[in-house]
């Protein structure tokens, strides 16, 4: 007996999928009724990348219009665990999230309680030793626990397979899609204009060279310039980004609220799983995509049963004495990896009208602000964002012969 079962009251799957965006209202961010035939920017994607993209624009004085196909966060963004760990790169500063959030009023509760990674296998906790040896004296805080320390922290007893644990104090956790919608409402506030269910069909040259021409459900719009910020499914629409793009599903779970357990945000080993309590009491937990990593590719938001049943396995086994837990909610989110593992951020190469957001591969939380104000501020200018050349879309100019 696996310790976990599913809540016969779990909502049908035709409502919204997933524990963060059941929590949300898709109008309370104002849409368009009908598109304007031109715009300066047009910005395709409604997730953290796209919607912070169009706000830095709209906040930098740009004309912006962002499409979605469906309603806003459905993708990526409204799939995660809502775990922010900022890494070294100016780009990821936790000031500037605190400082939007603020400047904004956005609540997204907000929180910075710190985050463990347990260890299962000898080789990963030597890794974590290493880690912790080498981190510059400038980088945030990051210390190697050993189990009894790890039980300590957390008030629970843990598995004896655990080896102890990688303790990052300033790991911080955020309601996604509270943030998304809480960012969206500000750059409409700030002038950017808004189109949900709104699918792109096609874009591409204007004719007489006179910017992008971008073709939807609702209508035809020109841009002089056009922002793809739909993740893995940024090759549709320039298919050489196939090659360069790889889109990968990942599996969760959220469970009914219970009594608050988990304080800080969780992972096993480099993410192999990952966790964290939210507000509500809820569990919300992923991962488990090495299981069936073959399988678990392509675009279709699909569950994958074996995936979904080591999961809900898992807490009564990791942390013996927490009792059965009950399923509410299960859903597949899909992210887009790059083949050397780093985003592709900035102009598209033989494109002078299109520019990329993407290629995070479940980690665009931490970043989205930052490389967002770099790319809007390098697209207002007509110029290469600063701080991004490891991003450049450039590197991938072999995949486009």
């Amino acid at each position: 007996m696996s310790g976990a079962v599913t809540d016969p009251a779990a909502p049908p799957r035709r409502r919204a999928p997933t524990h963060w965006l059941a929590q949300v209202v898709p109008g309370s961010v104002p849409g368009v009724d009908r598109l304007p035939d031109r715009a300066e920017v047009v910005v395709v994607g409604g997730g953290v990348a796209g919607v912070s993209a169009a706000y830095w624009l709209a906040r930098m004085g740009a004309g912006v219009l962002l499409l979605e196909s469906r309603r806003l966060g459905w993708g990526a963004t409204g799939r995660n665990a809502g775990i922010m760990l900022a890494g070294q790169s100016p780009l990821e500063d936790p000031a500037l999230l605190r400082e939007v959030l603020a400047e904004e009023g956005i609540e997204a509760e907000y929180e910075e309680p710190g985050h463990l990674a347990l260890a299962r296998t000898p080789a990963i906790r030597e890794r974590m030793d290493q880690e912790v040896a080498a981190r510059p004296a400038t980088a945030p805080p990051l210390r190697v626990l050993d189990p009894a320390e790890c039980e300590e922290l957390l008030g629970l007893r843990i598995a004896p397979d655990f080896l102890g644990g990688r303790w990052l104090p300033g790991g911080a956790v955020v309601h996604p899609a509270c943030f998304l919608y809480g960012i969206a409402r500000a750059a409409v506030r700030r002038g950017a204009l808004v189109a949900t269910q709104t699918p792109v069909l096609s874009a591409g040259p204007a004719p007489r060279g006179d910017g992008v021409r971008v073709t939807t459900a609702r209508g035809t719009v020109r841009a002089r310039h056009l922002v793809l910020a739909c993740s893995a499914r940024s090759p549709l629409l320039r298919r050489r980004m196939g090659r360069a793009v790889t889109p990968v599903r990942g599996q969760v779970l959220a469970t009914r609220p219970m009594r608050r357990v988990f304080r800080v945000g969780l992972a096993v080993d480099w993410g192999t799983l990952y966790w964290r309590q939210a507000a509500d009491g809820a569990v919300v937990l992923g991962g488990y995509r090495n299981l069936d990593p073959a399988g678990e590719t392509g675009t279709r938001e699909t569950l994958h049963p074996r995936i979904q049943e080591a999961l809900e396995r898992f807490l009564p086994q990791a942390f013996p004495g927490l009792g059965p837990v009950v399923v509410a909610r299960r859903w597949a989110g899909i992210m887009d990896e790059t083949a050397d593992g780093r985003p592709v951020v900035g102009r598209w190469p033989d494109d002078s009208g299109v520019w990329v957001s993407a290629g995070f591969g479940g980690h665009g939380l931490p970043p989205a602000l930052g490389v967002a104000r770099a790319l809007a501020a390098a697209l207002v200018r007509d110029g290469a964002p600063e701080g991004m050349d490891r991003l450049d879309p450039a590197r991938f100019k072999e995949f486009l012969r």
